[in-house]
């Protein structure tokens, strides 16, 4: 069972725990952005060389 899923059903036992899951979901996904942006471009870019020519 993913957070989605775990956050899905804490809703459904106590729906007025709505709040706390949506700001638990929203810190996840903030997560998984930042992962794969550090991921997918941060390291990408420091293999970049450059020379200079004249």
């Amino acid at each position: 069972m993913n957070l989605h899923e775990q956050c899905l059903l804490r809703y459904l036992k106590n729906p007025d725990e709505l709040t706390y899951s949506t700001e638990i979901l929203k810190l996840n996904n903030f997560i998984l952005e930042k992962q794969f942006l550090i991921k997918n471009f941060v390291a990408k870019s420091s293999n970049i060389h450059y020379t200079n020519k004249v």
